[in-house]
């Protein structure tokens, strides 16, 4: 009698090698209140996915949002199985991220993507409830004909670690694909644990807006919005003031240093920079992200856009920025970004990770805490001018 071997679920070999820039994306940063998923749940979703991986083919996403819906389904029906507030919390902050995980580079059905989307928002919304944070959500009415109303949340820091009177506060903005409920809330997390409150939003095109109205690129016109609704806040010291971006919302922290540069005392610029690639040498799902995102589908209309966007790095800034980046970025090149280092001089420090790629994946998380902490001395009451360097690369490192 012959018996079948079972091993367990794993991350087939050809797809770990053809999908390796998003597997740490998936588990993003470590986190307390943000939506996440463990390694378990990457093994879970895609054992068994055929060996045949092409990430520029529609069939390789549709298989991949299936998979990854129905973890999210599973933890849904664990959420209700529950006896207990945090068992249920817990089960759907991870439903939330297997959801969005399912739809971030989905984009073939756009009715699917919004209904994943909003499920993402209500999901966290629910886990959120009893976790002790003081959360206040609002929308801002439309800027114009066209624009939709721009949602946002004031995430107070817990209790324990506020400090006396106002606030400080971080706004922070989402990239093309993320959303406001895992990534975004994600890099909050580390500054919330610093005393420092979060204001997130979705502007035009962003978070549960993308595909629905073309990203807003001059997104400073927003956030200036949001820099008087905390002005206007007894809870929050106007004065002291921080900006955080990622990816592409790394691009509008470099416009908002330029524009709104006197409102902020320091901006944070994830991967972002002065311009973008060429659209053409774009991988194909990349440029698929850009189109839905900008809602423009012809490429020589789309690199025009993009070009309009670029920005002068002769042009002045008006506070602090701290630009993290890796060298292998081949999304928003690092030249460009060395030529904003040299005109904009003390104001801008520049780290680059040699070894990195876009967002620096692998080393996001100890990025992310050290920022916090340039931002939080930044805040400080009575802090002073910066003595650190203007740049710094990250060191070789040593064989053992």
């Amino acid at each position: 009698m012959t018996t079948t071997a079972v091993r367990p679920p794993r991350v087939p070999d050809a797809l770990f090698s053809g999908a390796g820039y998003f597997l740490p994306r998936l588990m993003f940063l470590n986190t307390v209140y943000a939506p996440h998923v463990h390694w378990g749940d990457i093994a879970l979703a895609l054992d068994g996915f055929r060996a045949e991986t092409d990430l520029s083919s529609a069939a390789f996403w549709d298989e991949w949002r299936l998979r990854w819906e129905a973890r999210g389904r599973w933890y849904e029906e664990a959420a209700d199985r529950s006896g207990t507030v945090a068992g249920r919390a817990r089960a759907r902050r991870s439903a939330a991220a297997c959801l969005h995980w399912a739809e971030f580079m989905y984009f073939d059905d756009v009715a699917v993507k919004w209904r994943m989307r909003n499920r993402v928002r209500e999901l966290t919304r629910l886990a959120l409830a009893e976790s002790g944070l003081d959360i206040v959500r609002g929308q801002l009415p439309p800027a114009a004909p066209g624009e939709p109303e721009v949602p946002y949340q004031l995430v107070l820091p817990p209790t324990g670690v506020r400090p006396g009177g106002p606030l400080p506060c971080a706004v922070f903005s989402n990239g093309l694909d993320s959303v406001t409920e895992v990534e975004v809330l994600s890099l909050a997390e580390a500054y919330l644990e610093r005393g420092i409150a979060a204001l997130l939003f979705d502007g035009p095109g962003q978070g549960v807006h993308v595909g629905q109205t073309p990203l807003k690129g001059d997104m400073e016109q927003v956030v200036a919005r949001l820099v008087a609704l905390l002005r206007s806040d007894p809870r929050i010291d106007a004065d002291r003031l921080a900006f955080a971006g990622v990816s592409f919302g790394g691009y509008f922290a470099l416009r908002v240093a330029r524009d709104l540069g006197d409102a902020f005392r320091c901006v944070v610029n994830f991967s972002g920079g002065p311009r973008v690639s060429p659209f053409a040498g774009l991988p194909r799902r990349l440029k698929d992200d850009f189109r839905f995102a900008l809602r423009c589908g012809d490429d020589a209309a789309l690199q025009a856009r993009l070009d309009e966007l670029a920005l002068e790095p002769a042009e002045l800034v008006r506070t602090e920025v701290l630009s993290i980046h890796g060298a292998l970025d081949d999304i928003f090149p690092l030249t460009a970004l060395r030529d904003l280092d040299r005109a904009w001089g003390a104001r801008h420090r520049l780290v680059v990770h040699e070894r990195e790629a876009h967002v620096c994946l692998n080393s996001l998380d100890s990025c992310n805490q050290e920022a916090a902490d340039w931002v939080a001395r930044r805040l400080s009451t009575g802090s002073a001018p910066s003595t650190e360097p203007t740049q710094l690369v990250e060191p070789t490192l040593r064989k053992p």
